[in-house]
């Protein structure tokens, strides 16, 4: 075979080869780093749907994804110990959220076998004054108390057993005076053309301005102004007959700082419930809620001058909150991990809420209700949640009450819609229905 001759190449040959094979390397070089960033993305998709990033705990708690591997757990600590707190006290406050609080209390009362202290059957009307003879008879001592009533901590130190923790929840003053002032039906007391006039009617009614200066005595402001305050145990008369107003508010506040273990802030619900998860060691399912008493027609109120007439009467109320929500912000700092378990906590919620609900309806005092599912009808955590505390506490009164009769018990219960409504708790759900079935397994199974 002939030779191909040998050509030698010019020193500008070679430069062009070079240039050549360096394009190829720089190309060769870049498609690699492409190529390994892309797989290391794909693996880190895959880790995070797989592993969700919770803080670490001393106990196990159930993962949603756990129920779909054979019932696993992943370990989440929150502290070096935890034990689950069985005896609570909860201060129930006016329009803040507290009648899901109070749900939830009925319900891990329900679940974990634990006694309410409730009162007599049946208990139609809210009790302000915390008594003896109103109480449900032979139960000296309970677990858990959660019904409206003025705080009054030797009477209720006297009939929860012992090593409990008190708790209560609060609101911003402005907006739950405008919350309570509808869902109250001052406006019929106070018929104006809009919601912001029928406020004005008010203030402009009773001298109100006078209020917390030279009177005690408000108008109609029961439930309404400093609610949150009297619910706490607070006399709006011991304080505007008070020579010195702020040392009497401050002596106040300091007392309340060492009877609550936790006060949690309505305008961060999910994070308090996470909070008070953690505090007093429980499960995500004992804290699991539907959203209830919400109204359909939410007013609104824009006259800066009218919000601070507001704010002013308010103020009991206002001082109150402001101490406690930086005690709150100062005890989730504490916290390590507490935002990746919110996030957690209301992606369950959420699957719940879907699993347990098909639907809205009227409700209520023209508030939305919910309409379950056939499957949310049939899992008690479900249609306990979807009970209003009233009916739901004279249900338990019902069952619990040893000294009425059968005849007594049917004449309030048997013939009313509320007990009947499916979907809600009715007496027999009451006695007989399994509380056991674990409604997030079933929420996430039913998911895929």
């Amino acid at each position: 075979m002939d030779r191909l001759p040998f050509v030698p190449c010019s020193p500008r040959s070679l430069n062009q080869i070079l240039q050549v094979l360096r394009r190829i390397r720089c190309l060769t070089y870049g498609m690699f780093l492409v190529t390994t960033t892309t797989l290391i993305l794909y693996l880190i998709r895959d880790v995070m749907a797989v592993q969700v990033q919770v803080p670490k705990s001393s106990f196990p708690v159930r993962h949603p994804r756990a129920n779909l591997m054979q019932d696993a757990t992943v370990r989440v600590q929150y502290r070096d110990k935890c034990r689950r707190q069985d005896n609570l006290i909860f201060t129930k406050t006016h329009k803040t959220g507290s009648s899901t609080i109070t749900n939830i209390l009925l319900r891990y009362g329900e679940v974990h076998n634990k006694t309410q202290l409730l009162y007599k059957f049946p208990s139609s009307t809210e009790y302000r004054k915390l008594a003896e003879e109103k109480l449900l008879p032979g139960r000296k001592r309970a677990n858990i108390f959660s019904q409206h009533a003025s705080y009054n901590r030797s009477f209720l130190h006297s009939h929860i057993h012992p090593n409990y923790k008190t708790f209560t929840i609060l609101r911003s003053p402005v907006s739950q005076f405008l919350s309570a002032y509808s869902f109250f039906h001052k406006v019929e007391l106070y018929p104006a053309p809009t919601f912001t006039d029928s406020i004005r009617l008010f203030f402009n009614s009773h001298n109100h301005d006078k209020y917390l200066k030279s009177s005690w005595f408000c108008k109609n402001c029961g439930n309404l102004v400093n609610a949150n305050a009297v619910d706490m145990g607070l006399s709006a008369e011991a304080y505007t007959k008070s020579i010195d107003k702020e040392a009497f508010m401050e002596d106040f506040l300091q007392d309340a700082a060492s009877h609550w273990d936790l006060v949690l802030i309505t305008e961060y619900f999910d994070l308090s419930l996470v909070l008070l998860k953690r505090r007093f060691c429980l499960d995500f399912e004992d804290i699991l809620y539907l959203r209830s008493l919400e109204r359909i027609k939410k007013e609104v109120v824009e006259d800066e001058r009218l919000l601070m007439k507001i704010a002013e009467i308010q103020r009991l109320d206002i001082a109150l909150y402001q101490h406690f929500n930086e005690t709150f912000w100062r005890e989730v700092e504490k916290e390590e991990g507490i935002f990746e378990e919110l996030a957690l906590f209301q992606k369950m919620n959420k699957q719940v809420q879907d699993f347990c609900v098909k639907g809205t309806k009227v409700g209520y005092e023209g508030t939305y209700a919910n309409e379950l599912s056939k499957e949310g009808r049939q899992n008690f955590h479900c249609v306990a949640m979807n009970t209003r505390c009233l009916p739901f506490s004279i249900l338990l009164e019902a069952r619990d009450d040893k000294s009425i009769t059968n005849k007594e018990r049917d004449d309030v219960i048997k013939d009313d819609d509320i007990y009947n409504d499916p979907d809600s708790l009715s007496y027999d759900q009451i006695v007989h229905m399994d509380r056991h079935v674990d409604v997030i397994e079933l929420a996430y199974r039913n998911k895929f």
